[in-house]
């Protein structure tokens, strides 16, 4: 089903189970209605279903220093594989964790307009949040002039590459197109991938490249044109760029068992040789952590996807997650305290060590971090991070499908893989996503858009 209609379906559905779970009585958040009497107030939030290693991580640089510093409070995360549904079943009923996660502004958005997330202007001044983050990210989190969430992270479209392997091979990082598809070939030529990545079990998986070729082949001017709705997205330079994607997949620029292959596949792959490059989000490199080690801790590389013709280099850029604040939480200002130790270099120093890949928090200052300090990933994340900062924050940014697509022309995009496997063609393609995406813009449910240029 449509995510679009998701939260309405669930709501039709389920008030009725949450409410026999409840013996009648209205669910309220964790928080709601303790702290009486100098009890402890008991406080949650809800995440993806994180490794081991990873919620330790979370535990020691977050969640531990926040109940240390909050005494008369308790915050506990709890892990769900099922976030996204359990978190529209709950909501639904006006329960739910305190702090909420959502994968993507497109979908947190249907929970904003229907008063789920509580208004954060009042946090953002105090806490000074519109000048510590990306103004493009920033505005990730706003609908009609006021902040509902935060950015957590940032998604950056870019090329992962083996280094052992470009040297073994005479070849140079590549800087354009070019010289990028030489390599690809070569590497075909001699028994390897072009490069790795695959949808195996996760179709979403493909809006990194609509994402990618939407950008880097049809430009950024343009795709922002589409969802400011100055362009259909049957646009000639949009359609093209679909078409090189089909082009790319056919060739086999994105592997040969794209629908074979995960990201631990994929990365086991890229640290085994078999490939020189990964396309897609720097995130990526999570998968890379049992490989980057002893000798071959720094035998990888990030940058910014290479020139395509006269469209220049870009870093597409969306959010890796939101955090919201419960509209009916009693607690509002302790969880903002909660969402804003996150909104620091400290938090983002600590995190890269212990979880390289995922807590790009798309701040002002990263640039101030002592980069000596970070080896292997770390440092490879830290260092393409603060350089796609620099860039996104003077205006070179493109747009990632999942942060500013309604959800539903955003589900269409993840069937691009009918245009690559010959079943329509991608002007038809591109008339559905239209078609779609101008009912979504006539009846105001679009996700704000950045302006290019850094401006507002």
């Amino acid at each position: 089903m449509k995510r679009v209609s998701c939260f309405l379906l669930v709501l039709v559905m389920c008030l009725g189970i949450l409410a026999g779970c409840s013996n009648g009585e209205n669910p309220q958040p964790s928080g709601s209605g303790s702290g009486a009497d100098g009890e402890t107030v008991e406080l949650s939030m809800w995440f993806w279903g994180s490794t081991s290693e990873q919620q330790a991580a979370m535990a020691e640089n977050l969640v531990d220093k926040f109940n240390a510093e909050h005494p008369g409070y308790h915050m506990t995360v709890e892990y769900r594989s099922s976030v996204n549904k359990d978190m529209a079943v709950v909501l639904s009923a006006d329960e739910g964790p305190d702090i909420i996660y959502e994968s993507s502004p497109s979908l947190a958005l249907t929970y904003i307009q229907a008063g789920k997330y509580a208004n954060l202007d009042e946090y953002a001044e105090k806490y000074g949040w519109e000048d510590k983050i990306l103004g493009c990210m920033y505005d990730s989190g706003v609908y009609n002039g006021s902040l509902y969430s935060l950015p957590m992270g940032m998604n950056i479209i870019g090329m992962v590459y083996n280094k052992q392997v470009l040297e073994d091979n005479g070849w140079s990082v590549p800087t354009t197109v070019d010289e990028l598809t030489a390599i690809m070939d070569e590497a075909i030529a001699k028994g390897m991938y072009g490069s790795v990545t695959g949808n195996k079990g996760w179709q979403p998986t493909n809006e990194d490249y609509t994402s990618l070729f939407l950008n880097s082949f049809g430009g950024a001017d343009n795709v922002y044109k589409a969802l400011t709705d100055e362009i259909p997205w049957t646009d000639e330079s949009l359609v093209s760029a679909i078409e090189t994607s089909a082009e790319w997949y056919q060739k086999g620029y994105l592997g040969t068992d794209y629908f074979s292959l995960d990201w631990s596949d994929s990365a086991m792959l890229l640290a085994e040789g078999k490939a020189p490059f990964y396309f897609g989000p720097l995130k990526f490199i999570q998968n890379l952590m049992p490989y980057a080690v002893d000798e071959n801790a720094d035998n990888f590389g990030f940058t910014v996807f290479p020139a395509a013709g006269d469209v220049p280099a870009t870093y597409t850029v969306g959010a890796t997650g939101l955090l919201a604040i419960n509209e009916k939480t009693e607690h509002k200002d302790v969880c903002a305290e909660f969402l804003d130790m996150m909104m620091t270099n400290d938090f983002v120093t600590e995190m890269a060590k212990d979880w390289p890949g995922y807590w790009a928090v798309p701040l002002t200052t990263l640039g101030e971090i002592d980069m000596s300090q970070f080896e292997g990933l770390s440092k490879m994340f830290m260092e393409g991070v603060a350089e796609a900062c620099a860039a996104i924050d003077a205006g070179n940014f493109g747009y990632y499908n999942s942060s500013y697509m309604p959800a539903e022309a955003f589900d269409l995009m993840c069937v691009v893989d009918s245009v690559w496997l010959g079943e329509k063609d991608a002007t038809e393609f591109m008339q559905e996503i239209d078609d779609s995406f101008q009912s979504d813009f006539d009846a105001g449910s679009c996700p704000i858009c950045p302006a290019p240029g850094g401006s507002k």
